[in-house]
Parts: C-alpha cells; structure tokens; sequence
C-alpha cells in the first residue's frame, strides 16, 4: 500500500511538471496582457491527438507544429481586439474561450472519443519498490529543461527585457521602442509551442482525451497561482530595464 502510494505520487509529481509548461505563458500572458489564454490546454490536446494518429517522431512534431499554428491563429485575432496601452482583458480572454471550444470540437470530430495515449515503453524500471515508466523520466528531463532554458532567457536576453517592460508599462515600453505587439505575439506563440510539447508528453504517459483541455488549462492557472504567477519578478525587479532595446 505505500509503495503504490509512493508510486502514484511519483506519477502526480511528473504530471505537475509537465503542466507546469503550460503554467508560464499563462503567467506571462497575465502579466503583460492581464487576460488569460484559455486555450493552451486545447493545443495540448491538439498535439497529442496529432502525434498519436501521425505516429512515430514525425508525428511528435507535427503536433506540436499543430499547437504552435494553432497558437499563431488565435494571436491574430487576439491582438486585433487589443492595442498596446487599450487592452480588452475580458474581451480577447473570452475569444480564447471559443477558440478552445472550436479546438476540443476539432479533435472530437477528427479523433473521437477514444483515449489519447500510446505507451511507448513496455518495461519499467523499479526504484525502491515503485515501477517508473522510462518515458516518465523523459518527461521529467525535458520540461524541467525547457523550464530552466526558459527562466535564463527571460532573465538573461533582450526579449527577457522587454517583456518585463511591457508588463510593467506597456506604453512607456512603446515609446522606449519596445516592440510590443511583438512581444504579445511571441507570447501566444510560446503558449503554443509549450501546450505542445507537453501534450505529446502527456500522451506518451497518463494520456488524456477530447474533453480535457480546459481541464489542463485550468490545472495550469491553479499552478501558476500557487507558486505565486511564476515570473512575478517581471513586474518588481526593474533594475535591467535601462537596456531593454538590446
């Protein structure tokens, strides 16, 4: 009983870390833009429903490239409901809100209702007692990598910069030739291209179907609030702010 115990929670501990991709750009979306994207969860369901029916690492990355063009769509149509210094929080969330729903109805009408999962290992390694896929340490690798990369680039690189500057003041950071519709691009952009990868890691481990990307998105947002909007520093720390054109 304890070593299932252990072992489930070993499994919560790998899950909550893949959502924690999902988790970031709906920190950094809130911060610079005070909405959220309701649809990251969606992409992720997008990707991993992709990959499953393509197969193989063409698959993989199909579907993320699925979530990232997905991703791409929805910024179009956001920034054309908001301008720098104008933003319509409720407006460009609630246009997330449909485009998740056209998302899950996209995946149902394609896919189905089956499961989406694929167990791409059929041994496990046994650590104290507790049976690991090898695909959960992949998964574990590779978001808190892409998490640790992500973290040097927002606090290490002009874009890092610039978008602390845009969510500190998004018309000062226009003035100071801060790109800003860029920045809020790339940050859909980066929703997508996350959602992505974690989809077609979820799917190669507890898998998930249809009806779950609001779910995942909601999960993500509960993360993001407690451990506190991930990057809140961007809107504190305004030390490095001088050089944010480069």
């Amino acid at each position: 009983m304890a070593f299932e115990l252990m072992e489930f929670t070993f499994r919560g501990l790998s899950l909550g870390v893949t959502i924690g991709l999902v988790a970031v750009p709906i920190s950094l979306r809130f911060l610079t833009m005070d909405s959220v994207d309701l649809a990251v969860g969606p992409y992720a369901v997008l990707a991993g429903a992709t990959a499953l029916l393509i197969g193989g690492m063409s698959g993989m990355v199909l579907g993320v490239l699925a979530a990232v063009g997905a991703s791409v769509i929805v910024a179009i149509i956001s920034l054309r409901l908001s301008q720098p210094g104008k933003q319509e929080p409720v407006i460009t969330t609630l246009a997330t809100f449909g485009a998740a729903f056209f998302l899950e109805s996209l995946v149902l009408t394609n896919y189905g209702q089956n499961a989406i999962v694929r167990q791409p290992f059929q041994m496990f390694w046994t650590v104290v007692g507790i049976r690991i896929s090898p695909q959960v340490a992949i998964n574990m690798a590779v978001a808190l990598g892409i998490l640790g990369i992500l973290s040097s680039v927002l606090y290490a690189s002009p874009f890092g910069r610039a978008t602390r500057a845009s969510a500190i003041d998004p018309i000062g950071a226009s003035l100071a030739g801060v790109p800003g519709r860029t920045v809020w691009f790339t940050i859909y952009v980066l929703g997508g291209l996350l959602a992505g990868v974690a989809g077609v890691l979820i799917m190669n481990t507890a898998g998930m179907d249809y009806s779950q990307g609001l779910g995942f998105t909601l999960g993500a947002f509960g993360a993001a609030i407690l451990f506190g909007l991930i990057p809140t520093a961007l809107a504190i720390d305004t030390r490095p702010l001088a050089s944010a054109d480069g």
